[in-house]
């Protein structure tokens, strides 16, 4: 379930992320292989983590979408195999905050779609998810969802 939708200017993050390309009827099975990555230069050191789990998605013309996929830093850094330092997206963006399991973030993003439609807003296809802390309560799962709009 999603709270209030809003609209506002966001400034970029940095995070430490390995980039994939992929179609998103897979992705939820492949995440996990991807962010370990991060959080393995995370505990070697190499990374120094300052924050909560995001996830960047660049839909390309193929059908396919290019996605970050990794963790909030404090700074940036030199590149440690496959995981590079990167930025979320900044400008003008549709937002609200989803609270429930990750199954049902769809329905999150469809009501920020919707949204974007009927108050006039185009995307531009690019959104992210910041994720918030762990629970074992699935329905107390925070996720922070943002979709970049044109100017």
């Amino acid at each position: 379930m999603h709270t209030r939708i809003s609209i506002r200017e966001v400034e970029s993050c940095p995070i430490a992320a390995v980039r994939v390309t992929t179609v998103l009827s897979t992705w939820p099975r492949e995440f996990m292989r991807t962010l370990d990555k991060v959080y393995d230069a995370v505990k070697a050191g190499h990374v120094r983590k300052n924050g909560k789990n995001v996830m960047v998605y660049y839909p390309r013309q193929d059908g396919r979408v290019d996605i970050a996929c990794g963790v909030e830093i404090g700074e940036p850094f030199e590149p440690v195999g496959k995981v590079v330092s990167c930025e979320t997206p900044s400008g003008l963006a549709v937002t609200t905050t989803h609270i429930g399991p990750y199954q049902e973030l769809r329905t999150s993003h469809a009501a920020l779609v919707e949204w974007m439609h009927k108050n006039g807003h185009h995307s531009t296809g690019i959104c992210w998810e910041v994720y918030g802390h762990w629970t074992d309560d699935v329905t107390q799962l925070r996720t922070d969802l943002f979709h970049l709009v044109r100017s």
